[in-house]
């Protein structure tokens, strides 16, 4: 550790005891005494390391707005937590570390010892290497990449950016293919390395953006969030990285497409038809998100075409069923209630939910959408027609509702029985 560093500042024992927690700390100092931190480096006020647990993992420490900042690429770090890896890589930092096997008693054991920091730095390696000949530097890392798929991919986006005939596309969607094409089942514990190959690519696509290339973002972005989804179905994501990345690329798709201000019609049939087949919610709510984008001609285009969907639809009563209601129907309807909820007027956003009338829950929220409106003569009137409908299984939650909503005692209303009388005898029935 040097005195000068920035760093020694914000880490000490009890930071790192702090930070992890007293278990977390435990372990990471065990990591430490047996040696499983190599290669630490500082440069530039950046700690980096490689911890050797389960498997190898990487490890980063700096400093961000006063405060520690860390990166671990094992599961619990991807999560956010500052792990036991980043508490043995600290105190590596802190004993500016080796291990050394030592003999007491005639056994040997680990012991921690300090040394004084490194001859040659990383500052001396960007001397020496601003002192090469460019073309054994560029041998040097073509060789390097030609072993590390992420410095390929990263090298290969960004010669894609500079070809003869500008911009070539085909590099990139091929190369975000080769991202989450991991050649099988990507298991749970390699879903962190494949994410994160994932999301290398989809940085090397938001430089494009930065460098004004929205309109091959936009292509991009479509092209990866079909891939993506397509590559779902061959991936444990109990930790919900896909789910992340899904949306990213939708909300890189969205930024792109306020730069790019595609022609909206046809973005609007783009958009209609992935929100319509999709499985994992890809562009759930498009109306509303991309009303800024579409304007009226592209909404215009949007709605027929929803219409024209919805005019397929059959009308549900009690207890009948449809093999797609949770499928294209249940699609189709969130995107006939976001049209609806786009008028302000609660009659059509009824209209919607009344084509589905199969659950007592479905009154309910008719109800509820009522209520909210301030309608409470209707919102009682459908939460009566449910308990009516559903005399004998009616969701519990609607004769809730019908009891919340039950008037205060001083103020009955007269005439042959008050509604509180009324809503007693149907939330009771």
């Amino acid at each position: 550790m040097k005195a000068s560093s920035p760093l020694a500042a914000l880490i000490d024992r009890p930071t790192l005891r702090r930070m992890a927690g007293a278990r977390s700390f435990e372990r990471g100092e065990d990591y430490f005494v047996n040696g499983q931190v190599k290669a630490v480096t500082e440069h530039e006020g950046t700690i980096t390391a490689k911890v050797q647990g389960t498997r190898p993992y990487r490890v980063k420490l700096w400093i961000e707005d006063r405060s520690l900042e860390y990166l671990c690429t094992c599961p619990v770090g991807a999560d956010g937590a500052f792990c036991k890896h980043c508490v043995a890589v600290g105190l590596a930092w802190l004993k500016g570390s080796t291990l050394r096997l030592t003999s007491k008693g005639g056994q040997a054991r680990l012991s921690v010892k300090g040394q004084s920091p490194p001859a040659v730095t990383m500052d001396d390696v960007r001397a020496y290497l601003l002192a090469q000949d460019k073309k054994a530097l560029v041998d040097v890392l073509v060789d390097h990449a030609t072993d590390d798929d992420r410095l390929r991919q990263r090298l290969l986006m960004k010669a894609a950016k500079k070809t003869s005939k500008g911009l070539d596309l085909t590099t990139y969607r091929r190369l975000i293919d080769d991202a989450l094409d991991w050649g099988g089942f990507v298991d749970y514990r390699s879903a962190y390395e494949y994410a994160s190959g994932i999301e290398s690519a989809i940085d090397s696509v938001e430089e494009l953006l930065k460098e004004g290339h929205a309109a091959a973002v936009v292509e991009l972005m479509e092209h990866a969030l079909k891939a993506a989804e397509e590559a779902m179905g061959s991936v444990d994501d109990s930790d919900g990285y896909m789910g992340g990345i899904l949306e990213r690329l939708q909300d890189l798709h969205h930024k792109a497409c306020k730069k790019a201000k595609p022609e909206p019609e046809a973005l609007a049939k783009r958009l209609f038809e992935c929100e319509l087949r999709t499985d994992y919610d890809t562009f759930y709510g498009a109306a509303e998100t991309y009303a800024d984008v579409l304007g009226e001609k592209g909404l215009a285009v949007y709605r027929k075409l929803a219409e024209a969907e919805w005019a397929k639809v059959p009308p549900l009563g009690p207890r009948r069923d449809d093999p797609e209601k949770y499928g294209r129907r249940f699609r189709i309807t969130h995107i006939m209630e976001t049209l609806a909820r786009q008028t302000g007027d609660v009659e059509a956003v009824v209209a919607v939910k009344k084509r589905d009338l199969s659950l007592a829950y479905d009154y309910l929220e008719i109800a509820e959408t009522y209520k909210k409106a301030g309608k409470g003569d209707l919102s009682l009137e459908w939460a009566e027609r449910g308990v009516k409908a559903f005399p004998n299984r009616t969701d519990s939650r609607l004769r809730e509702f019908l009891a919340e909503g039950v008037p205060p005692p001083q103020t009955p209303r007269r005439g042959d029985g008050s509604d509180l009388g009324r809503i007693h005898r149907i939330a009771g029935s």
